[in-house]
């Protein structure tokens, strides 16, 4: 799980400094990727994106948070054990928090769409961000060493 908090963060940090990819693009073009991979009729969009969009923006909050606490401890570090296990701490419970959403999420999605299409939705998210990122490096000047030079 926390190569994928790891991951996450370092997808937000690439999106975040990509000028060529602003948020909104990004937004409309993973809307669309979701849209396509999940083949949603317009009755199950109209249902869907209301309750996907509020499960998102919980998620990212969650992901935020524990982002600040990464962000925290690479300046700042902690002055002893019981800081860190604090934060170790918080860093669960903020999982435990988005494992509940996650749960809350499935069950708000019952009557919208079939389980088989949420093991979709969550294959396609992957997917997505796999993509994004890739698109992203490739966008970026390779480092070149100066073969000797100072």
């Amino acid at each position: 799980m926390m190569k994928y908090v790891f991951a996450f963060a370092l997808l937000c940090t690439f999106a975040a400094t990509a000028e060529t990819l602003p948020q909104e693009r990004i937004k409309a073009a993973r809307v669309a990727y979701l849209s396509r991979e999940l083949s949603l009729s317009p009755e199950e969009a109209e249902k869907f994106w209301p309750v996907y969009n509020q499960y998102d923006e919980q998620r990212e909050d969650l992901r935020a948070r524990i982002r600040d606490l990464m962000e925290e401890s690479r300046t700042r570090g902690y002055s002893s054990d019981d800081k860190a296990n604090a934060a170790l701490d918080e860093m669960l419970s903020i999982r435990e928090q988005e494992l509940q959403l996650e749960r809350n999420f499935r069950k708000s999605m019952q009557g919208i769409l079939p389980s088989r299409r949420l093991v979709v939705l969550h294959q396609a998210e992957r997917e997505f961000q796999k993509e994004l990122i890739r698109r992203i490096q490739d966008r970026r000047e390779p480092i070149r060493p100066n073969h000797g030079r100072r």
